[in-house]
């Protein structure tokens, strides 16, 4: 491992005439934007997120706040704030932020970073076939590789925890897909005391528990009773031995169908303990959050004898209308025959409750997705098709928010709301069917004392430090930036570099705004099961620029060597005055050489020529860029090395490298076609670099992806790597 500081070491590219800068002041660094100033009022508005939609399934724009009719509890309610938002947009994260929108006023100064939606699926492995879960693998791959956006966070759970450390939101598809390859059947079964050579199903097992002089269904138990003195009896069994048989087979069937039902309830509130962790977990990442839960179904109610799985699943639907979480729900068992149940399988006489089975496994999902504005698929094996539906019908919403009436109204109680839209009754409002009266996270986050230097002490910065690497959500008290590159060393080693930036218009520099400001910085790389691979730390002093309004920034440059594989790095920043923590994480696939198969570094995207002093006979360092943001009247710049290409008889290769610029899925800029037939000086690790005029693209967020097509063998690979225009 090596961290620098400054200017005072530097590593050196083969083919490169220039070095990379370790780390240093850049007095001249685009400034990272910081988080937009909202102001905070003790009475809060409630917010719900509202998508209307048409008999197509499209989303209808172009509604005003008077088509809206908003009730709670059945009692007409004025709408306070209206705005059409778009999901993952900047002012998506500002609004939901806010505890009252209203004064939630966008800055116009410059294009904000589009964040991207947030996206969950979570695969309800206990209960799912190995069927249904090959189908639902191959949904997941559908959409990494057509419907999902750079800019997306997506996260793959599952309640089993196979899926493991990589159960985290990425925006890399490489990840992702190595959580897919994780998840493997789980063997459902639950199984009462022995009543015969048929296995009780739960749907049975809860009709008998559940049966009384009003709800009965005595063939099913007769049933199961028969089965049992068969088991337990021969032909030559006298009639009153049969009828005490009948007796204890009765009450062995009633206490096997207790036993089942205990055992399914269980199952379930595993499951659902794993899908509260997640809610809850989502209660801080902003924004509105897309789940997708997929299922083969399960009982809502698991009788008078099990666990509470309603007041549970009323519970998990609270805290994900309180997390902004809009679930969908896939029965993942598709087309499904009534007379079998597909999970357990077992063949016993059809009583007329197949379809009310199949009802009854899907209450759970239905509720969820009802309850939190979505809507459930069922019957159907087109998965991927849906998931594209949903993905564009949420692509925006109308937020509303509104004003409690009373002090009263604002107790711990359930609310139920219903919207529609006035004089369109071909319209379709899907939104949260209510809420309970409670302090936002919002709220809650603005209560929090603002760290001052006299409520914070020296003694805190390594715990705080430590708790913000360990936290999966980025901390933004201090505009932290982390770029992640890896390139093949002539010493055959696999370097990893760590690019952290941190805003030096943020730092404290003392009273009179002349004294050094002080970073102590940290990082630490994981593999991916969660241990430890590497880890760095420092202290950086900051002098103060002169000039105030050339916004700068400080970098710290840590490079490790590492085995092929996949990482995430963590890194943290604390100004010393302040208090005030930033982190930032990142994933990163490392390739594998020996395989012999075409590959590529990362792409290495733009870098500035800084002079360096530290000796008079140095020459100029390059940094690249680390926060991705370029001026529109820039150049794009970037460098990538071909790894394992085919030379042909006279030791040449012959390679064709391809640059496009995509935003939202289309190509609107490509470079110059490039052939490559010289390897020279290192045909193990060919490099190539190339400059894009940015002239004529408007502000937004982009994708380069440079394409490395290998005519000799016949293959090509790719890298792509985010950027923005200002």
């Amino acid at each position: 491992m090596r961290c620098n500081m400054a200017i005072t070491k530097r590593l050196a590219l083969p083919l490169l005439a220039f070095t990379f800068i370790q780390a240093g002041q850049l007095a001249h660094a685009q400034q990272p934007q910081k988080p937009d100033d909202v102001l905070r009022v003790n009475t809060e508005l409630v917010q719900t997120a509202i998508t209307v939609i048409d008999k197509q399934g499209h989303f209808v724009d172009g509604l005003s706040r008077d088509q809206f009719e908003l009730t709670v509890d059945g009692k007409p309610r004025p709408i306070n704030f209206f705005e059409r938002v778009a999901a993952g947009s900047p002012r998506e994260e500002q609004l939901t932020a806010a505890p009252d929108p209203t004064l939630a006023t966008p800055k116009t100064s410059r294009p904000a970073t589009t964040r991207g939606r947030s996206i969950v699926f979570f695969i309800d492995d206990m209960h799912m076939s190995p069927d249904s879960l090959h189908r639902t693998r191959d949904m997941l791959r559908h959409f990494l590789s057509t419907e999902m956006s750079s800019r997306d966070s997506v996260v793959i759970a599952s309640p089993s925890g196979q899926v493991g450390f990589l159960e985290q939101f990425t925006n890399n598809a490489q990840v992702l897909n190595a959580a897919i390859e994780r998840l493997s059947p789980k063997q459902y079964e639950v199984r009462g005391y022995g009543t015969g050579s048929t296995v009780m199903r739960e749907y049975d097992a809860l009709i008998i528990d559940t049966n009384d002089s009003k709800k009965a269904n005595s063939e099913i138990l007769n049933y199961y009773i028969r089965e049992c003195v068969t088991q337990t009896s021969s032909p030559k069994t006298i009639p009153m031995a049969l009828r005490a048989i009948a007796a204890t087979c009765e009450t062995q069937t009633r206490n096997s169908a207790r036993a089942v039902l205990m055992q399914a309830a269980s199952i379930t509130q595993n499951m659902y303990a794993s899908l509260e962790t997640l809610m809850h977990s989502m209660t801080r990442a902003p924004g509105r959050k897309l789940m997708f839960f997929i299922s083969d179904g399960f009982l809502m109610n698991d009788g008078p004898h099990a666990a509470d799985l309603r007041g549970k699943l009323d519970t998990i639907i609270d805290t994900a209308r309180r997390s902004g979480v809009v679930a969908y729900t896939i029965d993942s068992r598709g087309l499904i025959n009534n007379d079998v149940n597909m999970r357990q399988g077992s063949a016993r006489p059809d009583f007329g409750a197949p379809l009310g089975e199949i009802e009854a496994q899907q209450d759970a999902m239905n509720g969820l997705a009802d309850a939190t504005g979505g809507r459930a698929l069922r019957n159907m094996n087109y998965f991927d098709r849906w998931v594209g539906q949903v993905l564009d019908e949420t692509s925006n919403y109308y937020l509303v928010a509104w004003r409690p009436e009373a002090d009263a109204e604002k107790l711990t109680k359930f609310r139920a709301v219903t919207i529609r839209i006035v004089n369109r009754p071909e319209l379709t409002v899907r939104a949260p069917k209510g809420y309970v009266e409670g302090p936002t996270t919002a709220t809650i986050a603005s209560a929090a004392p603002e760290k001052t230097p006299a409520n914070h002490t020296a003694g805190t910065a390594e715990s705080e430090l430590r708790s913000a690497l360990s936290d999966f959500v980025s901390n933004r008290g201090l505009p932290t930036a982390l770029s992640l590159t890896f390139l093949n060393t002539p010493k055959n080693e696999m370097l990893l570099t760590s690019s952290i930036q941190i805003s030096t218009n943020a730092l404290d520099y003392g009273s009179d705004s002349k004294q050094p400001a002080t970073i102590k910085l940290a990082g630490v790389i994981l593999n991916d099961k969660g241990k430890i691979a590497g880890s760095f730390k420092n202290q950086l002093n900051v002098n103060p620029i002169d000039d105030a309004s050339d916004a700068g920034a400080v970098i710290y440059n840590d490079r490790t060597a590492l085995a092929p594989g996949i990482y995430q790095v963590r890194v943290a920043a604390r100004d010393e005055k302040t208090g005030h923590v930033g982190s930032a994480m990142q994933w990163i696939v490392i390739p594998n050489l020996t395989t012999h198969q075409l590959m590529t570094s990362s792409v290495l995207l733009g870098g500035q020529v800084l002079e360096n002093k530290s000796t008079a006979t140095a020459t100029a360092q390059v940094q690249l860029s680390v926060d991705h943001r370029f001026a529109r009247q820039s150049r794009l710049g970037y460098w990538i090395f071909a790894y394992n290409a085919k030379r042909d008889s006279t030791g040449k290769p012959n390679l064709v490298i391809q640059s496009q610029v995509i935003q939202a899925g289309r190509i609107v800029l490509t470079g110059q076609q490039r052939t490559i037939v010289d390897g020279a000086p290192d045909p193990d690790r060919i490099a190539f670099g190339d400059q894009l005029l940015l002239n004529s693209l408007p502000p937004g967020s982009y994708d380069l992806r440079v394409t490395v097509t290998d005519a000799l063998a016949g293959t090509s690979t790719s890298q792509t790597v985010d950027f923005e225009v200002r």
